[in-house]
Parts: C-alpha cells; structure tokens; sequence
C-alpha cells in the first residue's frame, strides 16, 4: 500500500478539524475592524475551499451560508467521497467536492471565480511546485475584491523543529507498519536523542516541550502534520512577496488579537516597529518579538479601504452575539503570547451585560452610558470577545436554521458512533459552534424531541449514551442542567436546535 503520494500522506484520512477563522461572517467582521470593504454576504459569493481533509469546515459553512456557493478540493479520494456522502445526506445543493490536485486544478478552466480562498496548513506541507500551483489557481480566481486565507506555519517559531521533523520523516521511511506506528518510531528515536542528553534539546527546549506534549496529541493528525517530505515553515516576507507577485495585498491576520500591537507584542518592541512602513519588513519584525509559529494571513486582490465614513457605518451595522460559556459581566483576563493580559472591567462588563440579554448590534452596544464615553474602545474590545471565544457577529444574510439542523443531526449521531465531528452548524452565525460529548448526545436528542426537558431530557440523554456504549463516567445531573441554563438558550437563539 501506497502510504505518500507526491511526499504527503494519503493512507490515512485527515482528522475532522474546524477552524473558526475560514468562516465568512468571522473574516468580514475581522476586515471591517481593519477598515477594509469585504465580499457582501448578503449579495451572494462563492467560496473554495483547497485541501479540505474530509469537509468538514465546508460542510458546516455551506449549510450555515444559504447565500454562498462552495467548492471543496482535496487530493485524497477518501475525503472527497466523505464529504459527499455527508452533503447529499444533509440535502446541501450549494456545496460541490472535487478530487484534484493543485496543478490540475491550476490549469482548469473554470468559468466561475471565488470571492474567498481559503487554506489552513497544507501550504506548509508541500512541495514548491504545489505551492507555485495554488498560487496560479489564486491568481486566475481570486474575484477582484476577493478575499485569502492563508494558514501556514512560520520562522522563527517552528524554526527550530525543522530538525526533528527531518529525523521523523527519515525514521518513518525506514520504519514497518501504517503512518502511527511510524510516527511512534520516529518519535521514540527522538526520545532516546533526548534522554541521552542531545545538545539539540538543551539548546532548544520548546523542541522538549513539543515532544513531550505529543504523547497526548492525536497520532492521526501528528502523522499528517510531520510526516511530510516538504514540510517548511516559511518566512512570512517571502509569503507576502509571493502573493503580492499575483496582485493581492496583505491586509492583517484572521486571528484578531494580532491586529492589534499593543495587546499582541512585547511593550518594549512596540517603539522599534515605528517606522518599518513596508508590510514584509514590519511582520517579519512582528514575527521576531512573537516567536511566531502559526499565521493566518489574509490577502485582498485590490485592496478595498473604506473611509471613515463607511467604516464606520460599517461597524455600527454589524450585530454581536454572545457565545455559551461567555461570562455574563466583569473584568477578564486574556491569555495572550506576550503574557496575561487584563481587560478593563469598564469596558468589557458593559459588552458581556449588554450581550447576555441578547445580539446587540454596534450601534446598541455605544448607547451603553458605560461605553458612549469610549467609542474608539469597543470594535478592539469585540475583536478580542471574538478571538476569545466569548463573541461572535451574526451574519448580515439570509439564515437557514432546517439545512443547519439537518446537518447536525448527522453530525451529532456520526460524533456518538465515534466519528469524533466536535464541531456544529449556527445559521445565524453562519458558522461553527465546537461541542463536547455530552452536548452531541443533547443535541442528538433535542433535534428529534426538542419538547424535552429537565430530568426527562437527563435520561434520554443518558438512554442514548448506552446505546452508543458511552455511559462510563456520565456526566451529573449538575452538568446537563448547566447545558439547559446557559448553554441550550444560546443554542435555540443561534438556531442550533429547534
């Protein structure tokens, strides 16, 4: 059996990861904070997906994004037929998979071009060659006004784990069996360099770190991650220089918190990165002060500013709503790269009271006699809700809560039969939500008999865990009636569940 083909593993299928920031309600409200025009939701757009895995990020937004049209590409047969599989169950008509790689889909002729590009990871795991087809696809698709994502691993993070990934993959080569047991190989064979006190680990203890943390990690998505012949970290300047080669600008990050200097870099840095105006000088120095191992860069194809008039009609428009789990007043604390960061209990109780009542919009939020005094302060303080998982913004397009709950019907049965989705579709979000097991069997539940409630929703919940023979250490009574209080309100708000 073929485990790589063209240096990446295909025996395997590809965990099923959701990242929340491939969402388009998520990057319109990222560009709007920046002062940037982005696609219209509502108007309709198109939206692919390269290197989906099994779909799951595409399927959850195709069904929560009535609006857009989505294509989901991916090289390995078995993912593809997955991810069809799942959207003629879940009846999704604006969601198509392609099996291709890069260089086909480079050379395609397409009629249609996209108003989002997306890619997390696989450009990191490549070859040049591949890298240099998906830039021909970007340049050939990318709608003007179009919009990015891309997800790489980065120097000086990641620099120094380039020499235990070389003596992964050369372990792996040599090694038997399927792509765990040569990963477990590689890994023991790193372990022994370790314990025998290699000065490559005294010298870089992050490397010790990552190594350690890897007995807990998923062995399946450790195996995809690490034992690829191209894998590289890349420089962001030689990115950004690439993509600005197709005529498309870097514009910021998708992750919220790294737009924002102050809240993102070390205080002494901040002084130094006065005056370093071109974008590839000022994030390679950004990279430096961070120790950057991960950048969700987005690009723009015509960089689409908006005045301040326009930004910020832009952002009084925009509506927030409240996440489960999100505290309902009070100061907090960000756990951010450069250390714990307190956020000012002036500003954000406000916000959290206000969004605990219900989806606020902008304007709502600055009639607040708490926040009308700092209105420069709340789109930075509804960024890092955002970022924090507290917050999201609703989606300005239209909703549709049957296709969503068809979806994670099947999502929530195929999570119990051991599937492992984690992930489901908010219409009104128009995106993700992650969930536990015991929200799964909930939602299981509550989409066939959303009457239910107090101890008969506990024991048909619990009735459903045996069946699927994971009652050993059922959550209490407490938890499920936690879910009912805070969690399962949010949800019906969001369209989670009927």
């Amino acid at each position: 059996m073929t485990l790589w083909q063209d240096g990446y593993l295909t025996s395997i299928p590809y965990p099923h990861h959701v990242h929340r920031e491939l969402s388009p309600s998520w990057l319109v409200a990222v560009l709007t904070a920046l002062g940037l025009r982005a696609p219209a939701l509502r108007e309709g757009f198109s939206y692919c997906e390269l290197g989906c895995g099994q779909g799951l990020n595409s399927l959850l937004l195709a069904a929560a994004n009535p609006a857009g049209r989505f294509l989901a590409v991916d090289y390995n047969a078995q993912h593809i037929e997955h991810g069809r599989s799942l959207a003629t169950a879940a009846g999704l008509t604006n969601l198509a998979f392609r099996q291709a790689s890069f260089a086909e889909l480079a050379e395609e002729e397409m009629q249609e071009g996209f108003d989002f590009i997306v890619l997390h990871g696989v450009y990191s795991w490549v070859s040049a060659d591949n890298r240099a087809a998906i830039r021909r696809f970007v340049q050939r698709r990318l709608n003007p006004g179009g919009v990015l994502y891309l997800g790489y691993m980065s120097h000086p993070g990641m620099s120094a784990f380039i020499g235990a990934q070389r003596l992964l993959w050369q372990v792996a080569q040599g090694a038997a069996g399927g792509p765990r047991e040569r990963l477990r190989a590689g890994l023991d064979a790193l372990k022994a360099l370790q314990q025998s006190g290699a000065g490559y680990f005294a010298e870089h203890p992050d490397v010790a770190r990552r190594l350690a943390r890897a007995d807990d990690a998923d062995l399946d998505f450790l195996a995809h991650e690490l034992l690829c012949e191209h894998w590289a970290p890349l420089h962001s300047a030689e990115v950004i220089g690439d993509i600005a080669a197709l005529g498309g600008q870097f514009l910021g990050s998708a992750t919220p918190l790294e737009n924002i200097d102050a809240l993102s870099l070390p205080g002494h840095c901040l002084a130094l990165l006065q005056g370093l105006e071109a974008p590839a000088l000022r994030e390679t120095a950004k990279d430096l002060a961070r120790n950057q191992a991960q950048r969700r860069d987005l690009f723009q194809h015509g960089l689409q500013s908006l005045d301040a008039e326009h930004h910020r009609q832009a952002l009084l428009a925009s509506c927030w709503a409240a996440l489960p789990g999100a505290p309902a007043s009070g100061a907090l604390v960000f756990d951010t790269r450069i250390g714990p960061v307190q956020g000012d209990a002036q500003l954000f109780s406000p916000v959290l009271q206000a969004l605990a009542a219900g989806p606020c919009s902008f304007a709502e939020l600055l009639r607040q006699p708490a926040l009308a005094a700092q209105p420069g302060n709340l789109s930075p303080a509804l960024q890092m809700l955002l970022w924090a998982g507290h917050a999201h913004p609703l989606m300005d397009a239209p909703v549709a809560p049957e296709a969503c709950q068809a979806l994670n019907r099947l999502l929530a049965e195929g999570d119990l039969q051991g599937a492992r989705y984690g992930h489901l579709a908010a219409p009104s979000l128009g995106a993700a939500i992650p969930v536990n097991r015991l929200e799964m069997a909930a939602a299981r539940v509550l989409l066939e008999h959303p009457e239910l409630s107090g101890e008969l929703l506990y024991e048909t919940v619990l009735a459903l865990l045996r069946r699927f023979a994971l009652a050993a250490g059922v959550p209490e009574r407490e938890q499920l009636q936690a879910f009912e209080r805070h969690t399962l309100p949010i949800w019906r708000q969001l369209g989670v569940v009927g």
